[in-house]
Protein backbone atom coordinates (compact mmCIF):
# COMPACT_ATOMS: atom_id res chain seq x y z
CA UNK A 1 0.00 0.00 0.00
CA UNK A 2 2.85 2.07 0.82
CA UNK A 3 4.40 1.49 -2.58
CA UNK A 4 1.22 2.28 -4.25
CA UNK A 5 0.90 5.64 -2.54
CA UNK A 6 4.67 6.42 -3.47
CA UNK A 7 4.20 5.85 -7.01
CA UNK A 8 0.89 7.82 -7.27
CA UNK A 9 2.70 10.65 -5.95
CA UNK A 10 5.76 10.24 -7.83
CA UNK A 11 3.51 9.97 -11.22
CA UNK A 12 1.14 12.90 -10.49
CA UNK A 13 3.34 15.29 -8.23
CA UNK A 14 5.79 16.75 -9.86
CA UNK A 15 2.93 18.21 -12.14
CA UNK A 16 0.66 19.89 -9.79
CA UNK A 17 2.89 22.97 -9.10
CA UNK A 18 2.40 23.83 -12.59
CA UNK A 19 -1.42 24.00 -12.31
CA UNK A 20 -0.84 26.99 -9.84
CA UNK A 21 1.33 28.51 -12.17
CA UNK A 22 -0.85 28.36 -14.90
CA UNK A 23 -3.81 30.01 -13.00
CA UNK A 24 -1.82 32.89 -11.79
CA UNK A 25 -0.76 33.03 -15.82
CA UNK A 26 -4.54 33.41 -16.46
CA UNK A 27 -5.20 36.01 -13.62
CA UNK A 28 -2.42 38.25 -14.43
CA UNK A 29 -2.90 38.05 -18.19
CA UNK A 30 1.03 38.18 -18.22
CA UNK A 31 3.43 34.95 -18.49
CA UNK A 32 6.26 37.66 -17.65
CA UNK A 33 7.21 36.25 -14.19
CA UNK A 34 7.56 32.49 -15.40
CA UNK A 35 10.76 31.51 -17.86
CA UNK A 36 9.06 29.36 -20.46
CA UNK A 37 12.42 27.38 -21.23
CA UNK A 38 11.11 25.67 -18.26
CA UNK A 39 8.52 24.15 -20.18
CA UNK A 40 11.32 23.29 -22.93
CA UNK A 41 13.30 21.54 -20.24
CA UNK A 42 10.90 19.25 -19.09
CA UNK A 43 9.68 18.47 -22.64
CA UNK A 44 12.67 17.71 -24.27
CA UNK A 45 14.14 15.75 -21.54
CA UNK A 46 10.74 13.69 -20.68
CA UNK A 47 10.68 13.16 -24.46
CA UNK A 48 13.95 11.87 -24.55
CA UNK A 49 13.13 9.71 -21.31
CA UNK A 50 10.30 7.67 -22.63
CA UNK A 51 12.66 6.40 -25.20
CA UNK A 52 15.36 5.81 -22.37
CA UNK A 53 12.82 4.01 -21.05
CA UNK A 54 12.10 1.38 -23.93
CA UNK A 55 15.76 0.46 -23.75
CA UNK A 56 16.25 -0.04 -20.28
CA UNK A 57 12.79 -0.44 -18.44
CA UNK A 58 13.45 0.57 -15.18
CA UNK A 59 10.07 1.89 -12.61
CA UNK A 60 7.16 2.22 -14.93
CA UNK A 61 6.22 4.60 -12.40
CA UNK A 62 8.82 7.19 -14.32
CA UNK A 63 7.10 6.57 -17.30
CA UNK A 64 3.78 7.78 -16.46
CA UNK A 65 5.10 10.67 -15.00
CA UNK A 66 7.31 11.58 -17.72
CA UNK A 67 3.56 11.36 -19.73
CA UNK A 68 2.14 13.41 -17.56
CA UNK A 69 4.81 16.46 -17.09
CA UNK A 70 4.41 16.62 -21.27
CA UNK A 71 0.75 16.67 -20.97
CA UNK A 72 1.01 19.84 -18.18
CA UNK A 73 3.92 21.28 -20.09
CA UNK A 74 2.11 21.59 -23.43
CA UNK A 75 -1.04 22.86 -21.96
CA UNK A 76 1.45 25.35 -19.95
CA UNK A 77 3.13 26.77 -22.45
CA UNK A 78 -0.12 26.72 -24.70
CA UNK A 79 -0.98 29.59 -21.87
CA UNK A 80 2.35 31.15 -21.54
CA UNK A 81 2.76 31.79 -25.28
CA UNK A 82 -0.83 33.17 -25.45
CA UNK A 83 -0.13 35.62 -22.24
CA UNK A 84 3.17 36.66 -23.30
CA UNK A 85 3.43 40.46 -23.43
CA UNK A 86 3.89 41.93 -26.87
CA UNK A 87 7.11 43.42 -26.61
CA UNK A 88 8.71 39.87 -26.19
CA UNK A 89 6.33 38.66 -28.91
CA UNK A 90 7.62 40.12 -31.15
CA UNK A 91 11.32 41.01 -30.35
CA UNK A 92 12.16 38.02 -32.51
CA UNK A 93 11.44 40.37 -35.61
CA UNK A 94 13.79 42.68 -37.17
CA UNK A 95 13.10 46.00 -37.77
CA UNK A 96 13.90 47.73 -41.33
CA UNK A 97 17.99 47.42 -41.61
CA UNK A 98 18.53 45.49 -38.74
CA UNK A 99 20.41 42.78 -38.79
CA UNK A 100 18.36 39.43 -38.46
CA UNK A 101 18.98 37.17 -35.49
CA UNK A 102 20.38 34.13 -36.04
CA UNK A 103 18.19 31.09 -35.37
CA UNK A 104 19.86 29.90 -31.91
CA UNK A 105 19.10 33.71 -30.83
CA UNK A 106 15.49 33.32 -31.54
CA UNK A 107 15.00 29.72 -30.72
CA UNK A 108 12.08 28.87 -27.99
CA UNK A 109 10.79 32.47 -28.62
CA UNK A 110 8.16 32.19 -31.18
CA UNK A 111 5.12 33.80 -31.67
CA UNK A 112 2.83 31.09 -32.37
CA UNK A 113 2.24 28.26 -30.38
CA UNK A 114 2.39 25.85 -33.39
CA UNK A 115 5.64 26.80 -34.16
CA UNK A 116 6.87 25.39 -30.85
CA UNK A 117 4.28 21.93 -31.79
CA UNK A 118 6.22 21.36 -34.56
CA UNK A 119 9.92 21.52 -32.89
CA UNK A 120 8.76 18.90 -30.90
CA UNK A 121 7.39 16.86 -33.36
CA UNK A 122 10.44 16.98 -35.36
CA UNK A 123 12.75 16.57 -32.49
CA UNK A 124 10.55 13.67 -30.97
CA UNK A 125 10.61 12.04 -34.65
CA UNK A 126 14.91 12.34 -35.40
CA UNK A 127 15.09 10.63 -31.47
CA UNK A 128 12.69 8.04 -32.31
CA UNK A 129 14.14 7.33 -35.61
CA UNK A 130 18.26 7.10 -33.80
CA UNK A 131 16.22 4.70 -31.86
CA UNK A 132 15.12 2.29 -33.73
CA UNK A 133 18.42 2.45 -35.59
CA UNK A 134 21.00 2.01 -32.78
CA UNK A 135 18.12 1.30 -29.67
CA UNK A 136 19.46 -2.33 -29.19
CA UNK A 137 22.88 -0.81 -29.02
CA UNK A 138 23.64 -0.59 -25.03
CA UNK A 139 26.08 2.77 -25.29
CA UNK A 140 22.93 4.07 -27.05
CA UNK A 141 20.48 3.89 -24.59
CA UNK A 142 23.02 4.72 -21.86
CA UNK A 143 23.11 8.25 -23.96
CA UNK A 144 19.89 8.73 -24.19
CA UNK A 145 19.48 8.63 -20.29
CA UNK A 146 22.45 10.82 -19.62
CA UNK A 147 21.15 13.13 -21.97
CA UNK A 148 17.70 13.00 -20.49
CA UNK A 149 18.49 13.59 -17.03
CA UNK A 150 21.67 15.97 -18.36
CA UNK A 151 18.85 17.77 -19.53
CA UNK A 152 15.87 17.59 -16.73
CA UNK A 153 19.01 18.42 -14.30
CA UNK A 154 19.11 22.64 -15.45
CA UNK A 155 15.09 22.46 -15.00
CA UNK A 156 15.10 25.49 -12.35
CA UNK A 157 18.51 27.20 -13.69
CA UNK A 158 16.37 29.49 -16.39
CA UNK A 159 14.57 30.63 -13.33
CA UNK A 160 17.34 30.49 -11.24
CA UNK A 161 19.10 33.52 -13.58
CA UNK A 162 16.22 35.53 -14.31
CA UNK A 163 15.31 35.28 -10.56
CA UNK A 164 19.24 37.10 -10.61
CA UNK A 165 19.27 39.33 -13.25
CA UNK A 166 15.31 40.82 -12.11
CA UNK A 167 16.35 40.89 -8.31
CA UNK A 168 12.51 39.39 -8.02
CA UNK A 169 10.80 36.62 -7.61
CA UNK A 170 7.37 38.30 -8.57
CA UNK A 171 4.85 36.31 -11.07
CA UNK A 172 6.58 33.40 -10.43
CA UNK A 173 4.69 30.77 -8.15
CA UNK A 174 5.92 30.00 -4.88
CA UNK A 175 3.47 26.89 -4.68
CA UNK A 176 5.83 25.45 -8.42
CA UNK A 177 8.93 26.47 -5.59
CA UNK A 178 7.48 24.23 -2.84
CA UNK A 179 7.49 21.45 -5.95
CA UNK A 180 10.45 21.68 -6.94
CA UNK A 181 12.07 21.37 -3.75
CA UNK A 182 9.77 19.12 -1.61
CA UNK A 183 9.56 17.01 -5.02
CA UNK A 184 12.99 16.90 -5.95
CA UNK A 185 14.09 15.71 -2.28
CA UNK A 186 11.65 13.27 -2.41
CA UNK A 187 12.52 12.02 -6.02
CA UNK A 188 16.32 11.80 -5.03
CA UNK A 189 14.92 9.52 -2.09
CA UNK A 190 12.29 7.65 -4.41
CA UNK A 191 15.25 6.96 -7.25
CA UNK A 192 17.36 5.48 -4.40
CA UNK A 193 14.84 3.97 -2.75
CA UNK A 194 13.96 2.02 -5.97
CA UNK A 195 17.46 1.41 -7.35
CA UNK A 196 16.54 3.95 -10.38
CA UNK A 197 19.45 4.17 -12.57
CA UNK A 198 22.50 6.38 -11.70
CA UNK A 199 21.58 8.94 -14.05
CA UNK A 200 18.90 9.58 -11.70
CA UNK A 201 20.47 10.04 -9.07
CA UNK A 202 22.98 12.47 -10.16
CA UNK A 203 19.55 14.90 -11.54
CA UNK A 204 17.93 14.73 -8.36
CA UNK A 205 21.08 15.78 -6.49
CA UNK A 206 21.69 18.71 -9.07
CA UNK A 207 17.83 20.08 -9.50
CA UNK A 208 17.80 20.11 -5.49
CA UNK A 209 21.11 22.28 -5.16
CA UNK A 210 19.26 24.61 -8.03
CA UNK A 211 15.70 24.64 -5.64
CA UNK A 212 17.91 25.78 -2.49
CA UNK A 213 19.30 28.48 -4.46
CA UNK A 214 15.91 29.13 -5.74
CA UNK A 215 14.58 29.14 -2.24
CA UNK A 216 17.18 31.83 -0.80
CA UNK A 217 16.15 33.88 -3.54
CA UNK A 218 12.34 34.06 -2.95
CA UNK A 219 13.52 34.99 0.72
CA UNK A 220 16.14 37.89 -0.21
CA UNK A 221 14.26 39.10 -3.09
CA UNK A 222 10.83 39.39 -0.75
CA UNK A 223 9.59 43.38 -0.26
CA UNK A 224 10.12 43.16 3.32
CA UNK A 225 13.89 41.43 3.22
CA UNK A 226 14.86 44.10 1.05
CA UNK A 227 12.70 47.11 2.87
CA UNK A 228 14.86 45.68 5.81
CA UNK A 229 18.19 45.49 4.15
CA UNK A 230 17.52 49.35 2.68
CA UNK A 231 17.70 48.15 -1.35
CA UNK A 232 13.88 48.46 -1.41
CA UNK A 233 12.50 52.19 -1.64
CA UNK A 234 10.32 53.19 0.75
CA UNK A 235 6.41 53.25 -0.85
CA UNK A 236 6.48 57.48 0.65
CA UNK A 237 9.63 58.05 -0.90
CA UNK A 238 8.26 58.60 -4.60
CA UNK A 239 5.86 60.90 -3.19
CA UNK A 240 8.50 62.71 -0.93
CA UNK A 241 10.30 63.37 -4.31
CA UNK A 242 7.38 64.34 -6.36
CA UNK A 243 6.20 67.53 -4.13
CA UNK A 244 8.38 70.70 -5.76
Amino acid sequence: MIEYLLSVAMAIGPALGYIDQYFIIKRQQSSSGFNPVTCAILLFSNIVRIFFWFGKRFDTTLLIQSAVMILTQSVLLETVVRHRSSPEKHESEPFKGQKRPRWYETFWQWPHYLDYVNCLLGFTTVVGVAYVLLGKLPWFVETLGIISLGIESTLPLPQCISNFKTRSTTGFSLIVLATWFLGDAFKLFYFIYTNAPLQFDLCGAIQLSIDSMIVMQSILFSTKVKTWLGTHPHPDKHLYESIP
